[in-house]
């Protein structure tokens, strides 16, 4: 989960002034969606909960995506460029957490038998656990602020107000884009044999080491 460089194009684009809360709140609302959409190991294990466990549960997993893409972006945006300058030092270092970060959530879920979670009846999970769970993972992730110190990095926020506008955009954004994907998920999960969801269950954890992987390597 990293900010594209077309993604900061194309906010700088919209907002190469930021002189007001409007102007603001809409490029948090385009880097919200940007970033959020990004298919990155979040959100296959986003998909994999809401088709397992259903979409109650899946629709708590993504607000507690949601609730960290808000609270880094506000970080991001009261401290500005010094969060960016501090990162862009740091990037095989952030790398290297995230890709222990990812390995560890994957190795753990294979341990544990990701078969035997595909049987557990949809609906069975705690909504609050699910939340806790992907609040925690996504602020466990390095690469989510640097998502949003980049972005945040690029643009000129006029004040305290200006800041709070833009968080509030990508927390809205990231909450839409989450709600809709879990729903989508969890309503299709409920179509698919246990095989499936078993399935899916250990090739999510497969494909998140192998992005664990990746970084790691890419550092």
């Amino acid at each position: 989960m990293h900010a594209a460089p077309a993604l900061l194009f194309s906010v700088t684009c919209v907002t190469t002034r930021l002189v007001d809360p409007s102007t603001a709140l809409l490029a948090g609302l385009i880097a919200g969606i940007a970033i959020a959409m990004q298919v990155g190991a979040v959100s296959l294990l986003l998909i994999e909960a809401s088709v397992v466990r259903g979409p109650r549960v899946g629709v708590a997993a993504g607000m507690g995506v949601a609730t960290a893409d808000l609270a880094y972006a506000a970080v991001a945006a009261i401290a500005g460029g010094a969060v960016g300058a501090a990162l862009s030092s740091h990037e095989s270092e952030i790398k290297l957490v995230a890709a222990v970060v990812l390995a560890a959530i994957a190795v753990h879920g294979l341990l544990r038998g990701a078969a035997a979670e595909a049987r557990v009846t949809p609906g069975a999970a705690t909504p609050a656990g699910h939340y806790a769970r992907f609040l925690g993972i996504t602020l466990a992730n390095p690469l989510t602020i640097a998502s949003f110190a980049a972005v945040a990095a690029a643009l000129s926020l006029d004040g305290p107000t200006a800041a709070l506008a833009f968080a509030a955009g990508v927390g809205a954004a990231s909450a839409a884009w989450h709600l809709m994907l879990t729903l989508a998920a969890g309503h299709a999960g409920r179509w698919m044999t246990p095989q499936i969801r078993r399935g899916l269950a250990i090739g999510g954890r497969v494909l998140v080491l192998a992005i664990a992987l990746h970084l790691a390597l890419d550092a």
